[in-house]
């Protein structure tokens, strides 16, 4: 039997920080796979720069942008009857055109990718990381200008045609099934784990200093590495601090990330709380420098609605850093946090403040050591699964004539 010839698509920027690593772990993952069972997968990205960074992990990626001919078969798709066009003239799209002359079998989309739709004949595995659009539609960037709807067709299609149904939790496949009739035995959970960058570094004194006096900072600070959307609830953590400088606890904060619609109405929280000399948005920094950054930290501090489970927390585990989470994501943190209320400034000044008591630091570092190694065991079972799957479409299709 010839080997499964796998396309994996890496269509994620690296401006999308966790939407970007964990891709990259799963890349990295397969290839591994690839080696040991004798099958191929070609890398495609959109991005020059996501070709450059993988040249460092020594994978060759083909550069597959997406012209105007692609746009336009999702932009019918969208429109519904256009599928009765499809079906009757059997009209590939260009994307699909050119997987198939690449000798492509199956269509590894590493992200929630709404390109499976320019897929006709090829079968496609996708990945969804969350229903969020689902679970907070208030925020406008799950919701406005038509997203709610674009969501929904991307996730009804995705979870009831793609051969396989990657996430990261149990709860995420509960949903699925419920919302779109998903079938059960095609979701595999594969639980996030944390960036590479991260997981490799060494501690290394001199390097971590540089980090932080390249952004001016000292160590102890609270760190919260996210994109500046309403969702991520920055305006929530500026409260609290507000209120502990009003018990006379003054903390420093860390935020990094990517600009988006949030960040102007940040800054005006931030004048008017008056926290100017507490804060440092240092923005969008290089992978290669998060493991100084958590590292620096006192505790890492992520009060996002966004769950069920996210990438950071993980990130800090791996380096000892001790977590301040939602009671709402309690499933993943177990007791490896201190959890709050993410709709109560007063709940999590109460959380940060609870750092300062006598062995919760070492407390947490030791839960966080064990409970990310409980999920690595889960992502090795996850992964196990997911070798099967392949094995087994890879036998399915040597049936299909090509």
């Amino acid at each position: 039997m010839r080997p499964l010839r796998l396309a994996v698509m890496l269509e994620q920027a690296l401006e999308l920080g966790g939407g970007f690593q964990q891709p990259l772990n799963d890349l990295l993952w397969l290839r591994e796979w690839a080696a040991e069972s004798g099958n191929e997968i070609v890398v495609y990205s959109p991005y020059p720069k996501t070709l450059a960074i993988l040249k460092e992990f020594g994978i060759e990626a083909r550069l597959r942008k997406f012209g105007f001919s692609d746009h336009l078969f999702l932009f019918l798709k969208y429109c519904g009857p256009f599928d009765l066009v499809q079906i009757a003239l059997e009209l590939k799209s260009p994307l699909e055109r050119a997987l198939i002359r690449d000798g492509i079998d199956v269509v590894h989309f590493t992200s929630t990718s709404k390109r499976h739709l320019l897929l006709y004949e090829l079968p496609f595995i996708i990945t969804i990381f969350d229903g969020c659009h689902r679970d907070a539609p208030e925020f406008p960037e799950v919701r406005t200008f038509g997203e709610f709807e674009r969501r929904e067709i991307l996730f009804r299609l995705a979870s009831t045609k793609a051969v396989a149904v990657i996430v990261n939790a149990p709860e995420l496949i509960d949903d699925l099934c419920r919302r779109y009739a998903m079938e059960r035995e095609r979701a595999i959970c594969i639980p996030f784990s944390p960036s590479t960058y991260v997981s490799r570094s060494a501690p290394d004194a001199a390097a971590d200093a540089a980090v932080l006096a390249k952004y001016k900072l000292e160590p102890g600070y609270l760190f919260y590495p996210a994109q500046f959307w309403p969702h991520k609830n920055h305006i929530t953590l500026l409260a609290a601090l507000a209120l502990l400088r009003e018990q006379g606890i003054i903390e420093r904060l860390v935020l990094c990330g990517s600009n988006r619609s949030g960040r102007d109405k940040l800054d005006r929280a931030i004048q008017s709380y008056g926290l100017s000399d507490q804060i440092s948005i240092i923005g969008f920094v290089e992978s290669a420098e998060l493991a100084a950054l958590y590292r620096g930290a006192a505790a890492l501090v992520m009060p996002s609605y966004f769950g069920p489970t996210n990438l950071p927390p993980l990130e800090a585990w791996a380096v000892g850093t001790p977590v301040i989470y939602p009671q709402a994501f309690k499933a993943q943190a177990g007791d490896a946090a201190i959890l709050f209320d993410y709709d109560d400034p007063r709940s999590l000044a109460d959380a940060i403040a609870k750092l300062g008591n006598e062995g919760t630091r070492e407390r947490l570092r030791a839960a966080g050591e064990l409970r990310l190694a409980q999920f690595t065991e889960e992502t090795e079972v996850g992964r196990r699964q997911f070798a099967r799957h392949l094995e087994r479409l890879k036998h399915r299709l040597a049936l299909t004539p090509r």
